[in-house]
């Protein structure tokens, strides 16, 4: 296995189509139906199907783009680097974090890398937790912001604030008052939820105490858009949990009210996560340092 073999075989599943995928790259169609014969041989599984519209991934296919795609990126940052360090420019600097705190983040974190590192090429990467977790992990990533970080020997993490999780619910008739009474976990586990589909971390909290506490998450719908969300809870399909960063979301279209979650109180730990074994440069140390600035600042 190498690397050509994993961008030809990257290319024809973007492209769905060996025929497309072989045009594009100016090689034969043969010449790269043979590479992925020949790759598929290797690993001992079946990567793709050819069905009437093109091909398709296989399970086995899939777990390999996850893979070819971080090596591939891992490659051409490492050419990238040494050209940097030929030429004398300042490199380059990948950040991952998940969408709901790259809204908070990522227009005042590329204007104040600019602003401090102007030579410097700057790569956001948005995704779930555990997609960002695996790229930090992979080498795709320098950095991230990302909740509830795992423990491992692999990663260091360094603790930025705690969001308390909050009820969201329609607003009461005859009520104006956005912020609501407390309402403990029992009381919620009367209430139809819509919520995140897995994996997701306020999820995964709220099960995980629901069973602790002998109660039954009740979901009534999954949805992975917060505003989609917040929608249907104004309609009144449901209730949702979120971080009272959210509430910047609901607009003035929208009458929701927020109560804090109480016995026990649950929270999100949002931290700044790198790798333990990692090559140190500057440019690095100081955009991990604006990063931790800039979180700090805009999540508190």
């Amino acid at each position: 296995m190498d690397i050509r073999q994993l961008s030809y075989f990257v290319r024809v599943v973007e492209l769905g189509s060996f025929s497309r995928a072989a045009a594009y790259l100016h090689i034969a169609q043969p010449a790269l139906s043979r590479q992925i014969a020949s790759l598929e041989t290797e690993l001992k599984e079946r990567l793709l199907i050819r069905n009437g519209r093109g091909v398709t991934p296989t399970e086995a296919g899939e777990r390999l783009l996850g893979h070819a795609h971080s090596i591939l990126d891992l490659f051409n940052r490492t050419h990238e680097d040494m050209e940097n360090a030929r030429l004398g420019r300042t490199g380059s600097v990948a950040i991952g974090m998940p969408n709901s705190l790259s809204n908070a983040i990522s227009s005042a974190l590329i204007r104040r890398l600019r602003a401090e590192l102007p030579d410097a090429k700057v790569h956001i990467l948005n995704g779930r937790s555990t997609q960002v977790q695996e790229w930090i992990l992979s080498g795709r990533l320098d950095m991230a912001v990302m909740f509830d970080a795992p423990n491992s020997p692999m990663l260091e993490i360094t603790d930025l604030v705690e969001e308390r999780l909050h009820l969201f619910e329609p607003m009461p008739k005859g009520e104006t008052e956005i912020d609501g009474p407390t309402i403990t976990l029992s009381d919620l586990a009367e209430m139809p939820l819509i919520i995140t589909s897995r994996p997701n971390r306020i999820r995964e909290i709220l099960e995980n105490e629901f069973a602790r506490s002998g109660f039954k998450l009740q979901v009534a719908s999954e949805l992975d858009s917060l505003d989609a969300t917040f929608d249907m809870v104004h309609d009144q399909i449901g209730v949702t949990v979120a971080s009272l960063r959210s509430r910047r979301m609901i607009g003035p279209a929208r009458s929701l009210r927020v109560r804090r979650i109480v016995e026990p109180e649950l929270a999100l730990k949002v931290q700044l996560v790198q790798r333990s074994r990692r090559l140190n440069n500057r440019l690095h140390e100081a955009a991990f340092r604006i990063l931790k600035d800039l979180s700090l600042k805009l999540l508190k």
